[in-house]
């Protein structure tokens, strides 16, 4: 079918007719081999616009945690320099995720927009007290976590909580979350 289009597409280009005669407009290009031209350029369009697509959306274009407990040390590390797509990339596109504030967001959409308003105040953050409970490819896990962020007057602050969550290990071999709930008291 592809080639078949192709050929439409470059016979609409060299005035050439593929199929019965058709009425031709005064440059000479017939109404069946110009909607057949559009028609390969719109295909072709689509394939090129879903490679893209299909590119951009690959989990991969940031190496995947494979390691269980190194999980955090790359989680505290992608935080600690604002870097939110290997951020968004620990986590499902489906994740359930609960801001520090208790807001319940969904998907990376959610994910994104959280911590592109927090990285906005340059935060650092330390985990510890980390601890993991796995079953096959799904881990409980949980975390105390301390946050410095300077706030749009310039005051530094000073938080701090815990965090429980789901992360199951992916096709690929990393684990992501599957629920962050970020808003529990680290005491």
């Amino acid at each position: 079918m592809i080639g078949s289009l192709c050929r439409a597409r470059r016979d609409a280009h060299i005035g050439g007719v593929a199929g019965p005669p058709a009425a031709k407009n005064e440059e000479g290009l017939t109404r069946s081999s110009f909607l057949r031209g559009v028609a390969a350029g719109l295909l072709i369009t689509g394939v090129v616009a879903g490679a893209g697509r299909a590119f951009a959306a690959t989990p991969g274009r940031v190496a995947p945690v494979t390691d269980l407990d190194s999980f955090y040390d790359a989680w505290q590390d992608r935080f600690n320099a604002w870097d939110i797509e290997a951020m968004v990339d620990l986590y499902l596109p489906d994740v359930t995720y609960i801001n520090p504030d208790g807001r319940e967001l969904i998907g990376h959409a959610g994910v994104r927009a959280d911590f592109e308003g927090l990285f906005a105040l340059k935060p650092k953050v330390d985990l510890h007290d980390r601890r993991h409970i796995v079953y096959r490819d799904t881990a409980l896990t949980t975390n105390h976590w301390n946050l410095k962020l300077t706030d749009p007057g310039g005051t530094v602050q000073e938080l701090t909580g815990g965090g429980i969550e789901v992360i199951c290990r992916q096709a690929d071999g990393g684990w992501r979350f599957i629920i962050d709930d970020a808003s529990r008291s680290a005491r």
